[in-house]
């Protein structure tokens, strides 16, 4: 049986989405299984999820996935190349996933191929880092160097699912997996984007949820999806306002001298200093990461580097291999693809957080992280005081 892996965040999982599962279906065949290795509590993009990990699960599932995975939270926070490279990790290691699909913008994946190598040579990694030098960011100065070996076709990476495609495919390189790769066009609304062609953004939606427009974002999800997101806004499970996180995130930062925040990832050239600087002006979220941004650092590398702050995620977390796979949903084509990997993955499979106790420290110590995040998560909510602390050593994962 085929079995297609996808990296996601699914925050929320609207149509776009479904589509995607769609398409590898139509391209693999109806019986083909879908793996999903999904971000937790908090994204890749620095920000805390819409929905808790396991609702966003849920949605997936009842969309056609079968299987979710979780990609643990230092990877989560991490850049799009170690975001890419811990989550097809984790499907390789699984031992029962087949392909790899993605979206791009341009999905010549020949030509997605080229990139991928290209990026990996000695000369365009010494390029990028001349380039760095003139102050400019990372994604600029790569692009500049592999201009000087690919000339027009650099310019590709100036859109941003052909970046993660580039990162995905450098990935299967690294870690030498057979994972098969396919690159399925993006279609309809750009990646920040408001509707388009019957399609609307992550973004777009969660900024209409959060303003409390929820017919206006309907048509661009799923019912089950729509059903379980409005439930659980009446329940108080949506972090809908930023109110709560940024007062407690600010109550952190304000704990933390330049010693701490020199030892975040990303942390480099002296930023911790500006950092500091901010934290002690801004007094938002966004207001922190806004005094601390230039040229150089781009939003979304600020804005994780805060997140790994208030969530305790060092750079020493990052440097490790993730040490287990946490499974946080299945349904009934899932169930088979778990007893498969109970033979044949290579990382330890946890169902039940209580088997983490019997894993390596590592795995003891990354866990015992995932407990605080989720509770620090929990009370943000608007009905955080229903919520119980270390419900992450309790929840099972959600069976269809």
């Amino acid at each position: 049986m085929k079995t297609c892996g996808i990296v996601c965040e699914y925050n929320p999982f609207h149509i776009g989405h479904q589509a995607q599962i769609d398409a590898v279906r139509a391209q693999l065949g109806p019986d083909t299984a879908i793996v999903c290795c999904m971000s937790g509590n908090f994204v890749q993009r620095g920000e805390p999820a819409l929905a808790p990990r396991h609702l966003r699960a849920e949605c997936a599932l009842r969309g056609g996935a079968d299987l979710v995975l979780e990609l643990p939270l230092p990877w989560s926070l991490s850049s799009a190349e170690g975001f890419a490279r811990a989550a097809v990790g984790i499907l390789s290691a699984s031992g029962v996933v087949t392909h790899l699909a993605f979206g791009a913008e341009n999905p010549d994946l020949d030509l997605l191929w080229a990139l991928a190598d290209a990026a990996l040579e000695k000369s365009t990694i010494d390029a990028t880092l001349e380039h760095l030098e003139t102050g400019i960011p990372y994604a600029r100065a790569r692009e500049r160097a592999l201009y000087a070996l690919l000339r027009r076709d650099a310019e590709l990476l100036r859109r941003p699912n052909n970046t993660l495609a580039l990162e995905y495919l450098k990935a299967l390189r690294v870690l030498h997996s057979d994972l098969e790769p396919i690159a399925l066009p993006r279609k309809g609304a750009a990646h920040d984007g408001g509707p388009a062609d019957g399609f609307a953004s992550a973004t777009w939606l969660r900024c209409r949820l959060r303003a409390g427009d929820w017919d206006g974002a309907r048509p661009y999800l799923p019912d089950t999806s729509f059903a379980l997101l409005a439930a659980a806004a009446k329940d108080g499970r949506l972090l809908l306002s930023p109110e709560r996180f940024e007062c407690a995130l600010l109550s952190r930062l304000l704990r933390m001298d330049v010693a701490d925040l020199a030892a975040l990832p990303g942390a480099s050239e002296g930023l911790e200093h500006r950092l500091y600087a901010a934290v002690r002006q801004g007094r938002s979220f966004d207001a922190v990461w806004q005094a601390a941004k230039t040229k150089r650092y781009p939003a979304s590398r600020l804005r994780r580097m805060l997140l790994c702050a208030f969530l305790g995620v060092t750079a020493e977390h990052q440097s490790k291999n993730v040490p287990y796979i946490r499974v946080l949903g299945l349904s009934q084509a899932g169930r088979v693809l778990l007893r498969g990997m109970a033979e044949a993955s290579a990382l330890p499979v946890v169902t039940r957080p209580a088997g983490v106790k019997r894993l390596s420290p590592d795995a003891r110590a990354l866990f015992d992280l995932e407990v605080l995040a989720d509770d620090l998560y929990r009370l943000c909510l608007p009905r955080w005081q229903d919520e119980q602390a270390g419900d992450a050593w309790r929840r099972q994962p959600v069976v269809l």
